[in-house]
């Protein structure tokens, strides 16, 4: 048990550290915040208490008041390396980068034979774009680790972005050696042999029309049509309370996002396309069945759950490129499309396209794409390891689509 002093043996203080803690485990954060906060008046320099009020403090968003509590445990114990770790964590999702590597940085000094801040550390290089110093962070880890497929992943994209193609493909190599099918790995693989110019390999991996389908949906008995489905779709969606512009570290430009939707305890209409997509995944794997030879068919699923998302864009609102790394499959419904958006547009305007990779500096090879355009009441899907983006358009009508990841269970 975690005494709130070293050398008290108050009754009082230890049965009001139990109820601050009972109520933080329970997610009764703001009794539990007020509870640390009296304790602190009576111990205030007390590292875990100050440790465990900073927690509670940025489990209700104030960050501020998070940052100064695990700023001031770390004074009192240089030494606590968690709080070194949580202080990481809160200055990185406060936006505050530079901090937070030199939190992780301390870890890595206390603690060099652990993975956690060499890969904390690496992370957080990488958002700074210092990309050979994450590298030599994730290296750093698995001399440690040499069996941790996500560190191996973390590596390939560091290479990726430093411009070093021969490396990216070798650490995936490792990885995937590791973790078959993983799809951060096979991402970072397609964009290193799309720079090496091995396009036969790179068609295998990414091969558009093997992969990719469509198909259009069905309504449910309940509706008349799709157009009275896609109504209920939409109006779930635009007033769902998750729903958030341009959320952070999120791929939405000028448009809305929601939450995971599967998540609900009342689902709407969104019950009725999760039963749609079950039905369609299941013919995706009929159509695509166990291939030890490709490592996207031979980590199969036979059981998942659902991430399943909106996203409501207005005009110039896109998709810049990206993965579902969590996903096996994933695909996109679409409920809503400007009348702007055809199959007829010359300049793609709201389409989907798949093969960009991300934003490169160093890259300077020209993708190879497919570009689908969308329409209401189908759905496309795709690997999770696709790389794909959606082109900006122009209207005053919103374009509404539901993603989602097929997450192996």
């Amino acid at each position: 048990m975690v005494q709130p002093t070293d050398n008290s043996d108050s009754s009082e203080l230890q049965a009001l550290f139990e109820q601050a803690a009972a109520a933080h485990r329970q997610g009764d954060f703001a009794a539990a915040a007020e509870q640390y906060a009296s304790l602190l008046e009576k111990i205030p320099d007390h590292p875990q208490i100050l440790n465990m009020y900073g927690l509670v403090c940025a489990e209700m968003n104030d960050l501020d008041a998070a940052q100064q509590a695990i700023e001031k445990a770390t004074k009192t114990n240089p030494q606590y390396v968690d709080a070194w770790l949580n202080l990481g964590v809160i200055r990185q999702r406060a936006g505050n980068l530079q901090a937070a590597a030199e939190a992780y940085a301390q870890i890595r000094k206390l603690e060099p034979n652990s993975p956690a801040g060499h890969v904390n550390y690496g992370n957080i290089c990488q958002l700074l774009q210092h990309f050979e110093e994450a590298a030599s962070a994730y290296a750093r880890a698995l001399t440690v680790t040499p069996n941790d497929p996500g560190v191996w992943s973390s590596l390939s994209r560091a290479y990726l972005y430093a411009g070093n193609w021969e490396k990216a493909l070798e650490a995936t190599d490792r990885c995937l050696a590791l973790s078959s099918g993983n799809t951060g790995a096979l991402a970072i693989r397609s964009a290193a042999l799309l720079e090496l110019h091995r396009p036969d390999e790179l068609a295998k991996l990414v091969d558009f029309d093997r992969f990719i389908e469509t198909r259009d949906f069905t309504p449910p008995s309940q509706f008349a049509d799709i157009a009275e489905f896609n109504t209920a779709l939409c109006a779930h969606c635009t007033a769902h309370p998750s729903l958030t512009y341009e959320p952070s570290e999120n791929t939405t430009m000028k448009g809305h996002q929601t939450g995971n939707l599967s998540k609900d305890e009342d689902q709407g209409p969104i019950a009725h396309l999760l039963a749609m997509i079950d039905d369609a995944v299941r013919d995706y794997q009929k159509a695509h069945p166990v291939d030890p030879n490709h490592p996207f068919l031979a980590r199969q699923p036979k059981q998942w759950t659902y991430d399943i998302w909106a996203t409501v864009l207005g005009s110039q609102g896109h998709q810049a490129p990206h993965i579902h790394r969590s996903g096996w499959l994933s695909g996109c419904y679409y409920a809503k499309i400007p009348g702007v958006i055809s199959s007829e547009s010359s300049d793609r305007a709201g389409w989907i396209e798949f093969g960009r990779p991300q934003d490169n500096a160093n890259a300077s090879a020209t993708p190879i794409v497919r570009s689908y355009a969308p329409r209401e009441g189908m759905v496309v899907l795709f690997p999770s390891y696709f790389y794909h983006r959606t082109e900006p358009f122009e209207s005053e009508d919103t374009r509404i689509s539901i993603a989602f990841d097929i997450i192996p269970a």
